[in-house]
């Protein structure tokens, strides 16, 4: 998470990541319960060895338990209190969007995903699931109906389970700490003033945009 003022930039990062010392950059750190080794080792480890629900849910505990951290370091957000603008990772959109609740700061989210990855899902990103597949279906956009039906469901499944695992818990960590509580984290994490994909639209929707035949002609001069 970047927090940009006028002719300064803060880098503001959890414990666990490793970073350079830079004299260009100032960097902001608040502490974690966890060592880069975990992500690097264990996490990982479950990824590649367990069951994908079971990755799932270690995910989603840990982003809670750095959100909360986060929260808890009421010194550092007063220090950050004047930036101009936050320019956050998806990944970290509960300290940025919690930040940004709190004080009322602009924010940039860049999503390192396809629009149709459920990070996106806050964005009110058109999501026609009639022919835009769902990232774990491995469908293409040509589906058959079975296939239809079957990203449709896929879709209000991964809808059901962000609402379960990450935004009910992060509504009560609003709720908890004060934060902006008649809003929703849903609806916080919607109110980025620009949200940057760095997937190509044409190639994550492609029948959006159907190129033609393509020819090559001498110029005449």
């Amino acid at each position: 998470m970047c927090c940009i003022s006028t002719f300064k930039v803060v880098l503001v990062v959890p414990s666990c990541v490793k970073i350079k010392p830079s004299e260009k950059v100032e960097h902001k750190i608040y502490q974690v319960p966890y060592k880069s080794e975990f992500f690097e080792y264990d996490l990982a480890r479950l990824g590649i060895d367990g069951s994908k629900l079971n990755f799932l849910l270690k995910i989603s505990e840990i982003q809670i338990t750095m959100c909360e951290r986060f929260l808890q370091s009421t010194e550092l957000q007063e220090k950050l209190k004047g930036v101009d603008i936050i320019v956050y990772d998806s990944l970290a959109s509960c300290p940025a969007a919690m930040l940004g609740e709190r004080f009322d700061i602009p924010r940039v989210e860049i999503l390192p995903l396809p629009l149709t990855a459920a990070l996106a899902l806050s964005h009110m990103v058109p999501m026609p699931v009639s022919y835009a597949p769902q990232l774990s279906t491995g469908f293409s956009d040509k589906m058959n109906f079975l296939e239809r039906v079957m990203n449709l469901v896929e879709y209000f499944a991964v809808k059901l389970f962000m609402y379960l695992m990450y935004y009910r818990p992060m509504n009560a960590l609003k709720v908890q700490y004060n934060i902006n509580p008649e809003r929703s984290f849903q609806e916080a994490i919607g109110n980025a003033e620009l949200l940057i994909s760095t997937s190509d639209f044409a190639l994550a929707h492609n029948l959006c945009c159907q190129v033609g035949r393509m020819e090559v002609r001498r110029v005449q001069r």
